[in-house]
């Protein structure tokens, strides 16, 4: 593994290194296009990494018995999602890349799967094939371990608004959109949950939602979740929070979806937190 330490900001800039590797056969308001969906690919591999096999080992068991497929390979993976393929980043060959990383692609679960579709990765990886680069940066990104011990949610979410910004910056989007800093993000949810003594006094087992019309990336929720599993240590209760959310941009948004994936209720980690996280303008289409 490449030495991954530092900032969020330091982490990202590693991470945007693999733009040099783009430089005369894609235009820099491309980088993030194909930046972005390579670092969530990696992320949800590392992810995955320690059931892998005993997953590919329960789908060829049950894959022809009468039972709920899905719902056992999630059990097995630990996570409310799951990939069957005998294909990582690492080892996809050099000879016929795109058809085994196609198939990677392929055989995530439908709710991992939908994250490369809104970023169209497919043509995405037919570009990177027709230049000659497509091995190179699968390479580049299995070098960096993303797995959640490594990298927690909260600073794996500032990773992807630190790339937005870069890729916002590079099409001369305001990077603003995206980011709301941590500090404010923190003081707001504090003034929010601390006061509310009814949230942590009923008994285990509470469920609540959470709400953020604009999610980007995650954050504001992810923080929330965190803060409200605090109390944990306080003597209190803290209730079981489900995540809404709802964003405009397609890429945010799978952002966002990957983070909730790879979160885990300690009460139930089959949960699949990201299946309320929306696609829209909650002006125009409130979901």
């Amino acid at each position: 593994m490449n030495e991954f330490t530092g900032s969020a900001a330091s982490q990202a800039d590693f991470i945007w290194k693999n733009a040099e590797d783009l430089w005369g056969d894609f235009k820099h308001t491309d980088f993030g296009k194909i930046i972005l969906p390579f670092t969530l690919l990696r992320r949800l591999e590392c992810a995955l990494e320690p059931t892998r096999e005993a997953v590919r080992e329960a789908h060829d068991a049950f894959k022809d018995a009468d039972v709920e497929l899905d719902t056992i390979l999630r059990s097995t993976a630990e996570y409310p999602f799951y990939n069957t393929s005998e294909y990582s980043l690492g080892t996809l060959g050099s000879t016929k890349t795109r058809r085994n990383l196609e198939d990677y692609i392929a055989l995530f679960s439908d709710n991992a799967r939908a994250i490369f579709e809104e970023f169209e990765f497919g043509n995405t990886v037919i570009r990177l094939e027709k230049a000659g680069l497509l091995y190179k940066i699968c390479q580049n990104f299995a070098k960096i371990d993303l797995h959640p011990d490594v990298v927690p949610d909260r600073v794996m979410s500032n990773i992807y608004e630190h790339l937005i910004r870069r890729f916002g910056a590079e099409v001369n989007e305001g990077a603003e959109d995206f980011m709301t800093p941590r500090d404010i993000v923190h003081l707001a949810t504090a003034l929010l949950l601390d006061p509310d003594d009814a949230l942590f006094e009923a008994s285990p087992g509470l469920i609540r939602t959470l709400y953020d019309p604009t999610c980007g990336t995650g954050g504001f929720l992810t923080d929330a979740m965190n803060h409200v599993g605090d109390y944990g240590n306080r003597d209190k209760i803290p209730p079981v929070l489900v995540p809404h959310g709802q964003e405009l941009e397609p890429e945010t948004h799978a952002v966002c979806v990957a983070g909730m994936l790879i979160r885990r209720l300690e009460s139930d980690p089959g949960r699949d937190l990201s299946k309320n996280i929306r696609q829209g303008s909650t002006l125009s289409n409130d979901l």
